[in-house]
């Protein structure tokens, strides 16, 4: 999270920051869902239903992550991709003053390009986290044919994941895909105002909390099956 005297003063540290940002209000929608899920389930229980299991050996770990993990790319989805074609930025760009635009002309992406735009940065991500060796029941794994499943791409997002972190200048795949880049933003709206900074601090420090409560207790739940994903 940035910080006054922090604040980034470059593109590529502002791009940085607005990715850090993002993925800190993702972390605050995994945790929202992880949160609603548990308390529906609990409720069932107090109401009596008969299929409703609480039971931790029997898969509720996984029950939880994957509803973190839905309402986490559904936002991602939103707010890098509606939103950024829509209004220019995601939340966290709108926090740094950076725009998303089209790579041509300069103007708004659209609702169109930003769902592409979004749309791989989801699609990437849940690639991503095939990559950790715990077995994840990610998105498109749960939902997908294990046919489907090829996991030496988790390994190829991996890399170029690390690539970009090392050379943060280079343009992300979605930008590339979407024909969009990054620009500094300008005019009145170009921030977020200090009070709504406020309301996604307190979001972003909820969201690292509950996605860190949840990680220790998965990794715990499968640390005696621990193993990597197989290539294929």
């Amino acid at each position: 999270m940035s910080t006054e005297a922090e604040a980034p003063t470059t593109l590529t540290e502002k791009r940085q920051d607005a990715f850090f940002n993002d993925a800190l209000l993702f972390s605050a929608a995994f945790t929202a869902a992880v949160v609603l899920y548990a308390a529906v389930l609990l409720l069932g229980r107090v109401v009596g239903l008969e299929d409703v299991d609480l039971s931790w050996s029997d898969g509720l770990p996984d029950h939880l992550l994957v509803a973190g993990l839905v309402a986490g790319e559904l936002f991602l989805l939103w707010n890098n991709g509606l939103r950024a074609g829509l209004r220019g930025h995601s939340i966290g760009m709108h926090r740094v003053g950076v725009r998303v635009v089209d790579r041509e002309s300069g103007a708004l992406l659209g609702a169109g390009r930003g769902i592409v735009r979004g749309l791989v940065q989801v699609v990437l991500l849940d690639l991503l986290l095939t990559a950790l060796p715990f077995g994840l029941p990610t998105v498109l794994r749960t939902a997908t044919p294990d046919a489907w499943h090829v996991g030496i791409l988790a390994y190829v997002v991996l890399a170029v994941g690390l690539v970009l972190l090392v050379v943060p200048s280079l343009p992300n795949p979605a930008d590339l895909l979407a024909r969009s880049r990054v620009v500094e933003a300008t005019g009145e709206d170009a921030l977020l105002t200090p009070q709504r900074r406020t309301v996604v601090t307190v979001l972003e420090v909820v969201g690292v909390v509950g996605v860190l409560a949840v990680a220790a207790s998965y990794v715990w739940f499968v640390w005696p099956v621990l193993h990597a994903p197989s290539l294929w």
